[in-house]
């Protein structure tokens, strides 16, 4: 009767570990080997993994340029897997309160500031109803161009919806700068971090609340330097989704190259 007992103990306890891994309930699970099953089904939980596609220009040149019918179908594939685009703001928001999605969803941005942002992204994504965040640097902006943004231009987009948001002044590659301990360095990077920042607020007039990367490079110096500028979260171009229960502070990014088809764009987003 004895032994009876025990296995009937032993077959509940597992049933509820079974139970607890299946409903996802993180907090009656301690640490060891079976948080680390927590952490593995959180990267294959869609719901939990939010990818952030990285797109460029859209002139069709270069490895990581697509043509305007390139990026409607990427807009069209998204819409027909019913996959929801959400605002970046939305995702740090979740980020900080984490909770399942019920629904799959995720964030598209651009980087730099080409002219095709205003002429070909401004009219798509209104059309599909898209969130866009577009980073830019601010040596790319110009005052007066028939040819490239300007900042009326810029001003315009983030009033139609495309937020924007900083990508340093000059597009350097901060990593480099950083391993210089030349105090003209030191200071140039507390002007590509905080100054473009600062410009962008004053230009656009809006708080600025995210930074990415030049190249998607960057260190724990520049992690730092990112926070004590006011930032909320910085973003790289390390490949993977992320997981809304894990908050860290810099963001991977998706980049989409023009070499991508659109089965390996659909794996990407599924």
């Amino acid at each position: 009767m004895k032994n009876i007992v025990i296995l009937l103990l032993s077959l509940a306890l597992s049933l509820a570990i079974a139970l607890s891994l299946y409903l996802d309930d993180y907090r009656l699970i301690p640490g060891g080997k079976i948080s680390w099953l927590h952490k593995e089904r959180e990267t294959r939980s869609r719901l939990l993994a939010i990818p952030i596609l990285l797109y460029h220009n859209i002139d069709g040149k270069g490895p990581f340029s697509i043509d305007s019918e390139t990026l409607r179908q990427h807009f069209q594939l998204i819409k027909d897997r019913g996959i929801r685009v959400i605002p970046l703001k939305e995702l740090i928001q979740r980020l900080e309160h984490p909770a399942p999605y019920r629904e799959k969803v995720m964030v598209i941005t651009f980087d730099d500031g080409y002219r095709s942002m205003h002429d070909i992204l401004l009219p798509l994504a209104r059309e599909f109803g898209y969130p866009v965040t577009l980073f830019v640097y601010t040596d790319c902006i110009y005052n007066r161009s028939t040819r490239n943004l300007t900042w009326d231009l810029v001003r315009k987009m983030d009033r139609m919806g495309i937020d924007i948001q900083a990508h340093s002044i000059s597009h350097p590659d901060l990593t480099q700068i950083s391993k210089s301990g030349d105090p003209q360095e030191r200071k140039r990077l507390f002007e590509e971090i905080y100054l473009a920042r600062r410009i962008i607020e004053l230009r656009v007039e809006k708080r600025v609340e995210y930074y990415a990367f030049p190249y998607g490079r960057y260190n724990l110096q520049l992690i730092e330097m990112a926070q004590s500028s006011g930032y909320r979260r910085a973003f790289s171009t390390d490949y993977g989704s992320n997981i809304i229960t894990r908050d860290n502070f810099c963001l991977k990014r998706q980049h989409v190259k023009s070499s991508y088809s659109l089965s390996y764009m659909d794996m990407l987003i599924r």
